[in-house]
């Protein structure tokens, strides 16, 4: 006989009652929010774990630097809604592109990703993890040069919630980010080449600062996406103007002024196997620039 059998009747449903809605809580403390909309950049897919799936994906989880469980859990699914991996395993276009692009240009597969990211929720809002990632791109960028600090990683976090909030019309509550979500975005903004983010020995701080350059390559592949997003013909002649400076800028994270500069220095790469990318002066300003042919993420 235990203590139970001597309660009252009632206690006894009572305690019953109370049982059954503890069980109920815990069901649903470990049941996925379906509310909770997807925001979080995964923080532990990183370029060295991209690099081993492009060399290997028949291997994967296995031979990742990643655990299996973590892989199962969380990493496959966010390498698959970046685009890299088909759901059936093999590598989608731009696991593709990006296993191609190893072979001539190894350096850029951070540029890849983080354009991508920067750029794809402005093809598709659905995809809100893009949007975060470019809200704390554009953050860092309007400050020019900011040490990454726990307290800016944690202003990025509730800018992230707030700005989400508005654009997407929910409330913020709705929103999963978090530091982790912000150190999933600096996995790709501290390897992309030239960087943006270096380690200052005078603070012992890692600091962003907008960078004078980049490849050729980065500067066709954003080029493209201005021609993608406001429909423009392939080798239509485009004024150079602010409104297309801004975008370059923000998107490449470049200093002021540069923008023109990489455009130029694009359209006379000799790395080119055709003209791709073309810029025409009046005097010493540039004047108009044309794309002969869209470039994917990646692509070359």
């Amino acid at each position: 006989m235990t203590e139970r059998d001597d309660l009252p009747p009632l206690l006894k449903r009572l305690l019953k009652v109370m049982e059954r809605m503890e069980r109920y809580e815990q069901r649903e403390r470990k049941r996925p929010k379906r509310d909770v909309l997807p925001f979080h950049i995964q923080h532990n897919i990183t370029p060295s774990i991209v690099i081993a799936l492009l060399k290997s994906p028949e291997a994967i989880p296995t031979r990742l630097p990643i655990s299996v469980k973590t892989w199962d859990k969380v990493g496959k699914a966010f390498v698959q809604q970046l685009g890299i991996l088909a759901r059936d395993g093999s590598l989608a276009p731009l696991g593709e592109r990006l296993r191609d692009l190893m072979k001539s240009h190894p350096d850029l597969l951070a540029e890849v990703i983080h354009g991508h990211l920067y750029t794809a929720y402005k093809f598709d809002f659905g995809v809100r993890f893009s949007f975060a990632y470019a809200t704390i791109c554009d953050w860092l960028w309007e400050r020019r040069e900011v040490a990454l600090t726990g307290e800016v990683l944690s202003e990025l976090v509730g800018l992230v919630a707030q700005s989400g909030a508005e654009f997407y019309g929910i409330p913020e509550t709705e929103i999963a980010f978090s530091t982790n979500s912000v150190r999933g975005a600096l996995n790709w903004l501290k390897e992309l080449n030239p960087p943006v983010i270096e380690r200052s020995e005078l603070i012992k701080r890692l600091i962003f600062r907008r960078r004078k350059h980049c490849h050729p390559l980065t500067v066709a592949w954003a080029l493209s996406a201005w021609y993608r997003l406001n429909g423009i013909e392939v080798s239509e002649w485009l004024i150079w103007q602010s409104e297309l400076e801004e975008f370059l800028s923000r998107c490449l994270l470049l200093d002021d002024g540069c923008a023109k500069i990489a455009v130029e220095v694009a359209a006379n790469w000799t790395g080119w196997s055709e003209s791709v990318l073309e810029a025409q002066k009046r005097g010493e300003m540039l004047a108009f620039v044309r794309i002969n042919r869209l470039l994917g993420w990646g692509e070359s």
